[in-house]
């Protein structure tokens, strides 16, 4: 009789733990999807925006300009990679809500399919030279 006694509380720990981690992977699940649809338009303008001031940035690096002038593009470059701030920040945000690296890399895609760039744009995102 103590054996079925102690073979029934066993069967009922294991039960209890089984749906306590049932129910953390539920959880978890549901927050990161939860993050992507909340946040997944704004991920995707912030990556845009972000991409385009770093390719404005790179060009000004890459122009002579006049001595007056380089001191007022550069400090138009450094605002405009502002937003990049903003994109890193949900980035971190959204990854630690429990998207994954591979979920924001395709909105990030998704970002510049949607913008209407050129195609020397969209295969510079992806060449190893361009910084």
């Amino acid at each position: 009789m103590k054996l079925n006694h102690v073979f029934t509380h066993v069967c009922a720990l294991g039960a209890g733990i089984g749906i306590g981690v049932c129910s953390l992977w539920a959880y978890e699940n549901i927050e990161s999807k939860l993050t992507m649809s909340k946040n997944a338009n704004n991920y995707k303008r912030l990556a845009y925006e972000c991409d385009m001031a770093m390719h404005e940035e790179v060009t000004i690096r890459q122009l002579e300009f006049e001595r007056e002038q380089l001191p007022d593009m550069r400090l138009s470059a450094d605002v405009g990679m502002l937003v990049c701030h903003e994109y890193d920040k949900l980035r971190k945000k959204m990854l630690s809500e429990g998207v994954s690296d591979n979920e924001l890399a395709i909105l990030g895609l998704e970002a510049l399919e949607n913008e209407q760039i050129t195609v020397e744009q969209m295969v510079d995102s992806h060449r190893m030279d361009r910084m």
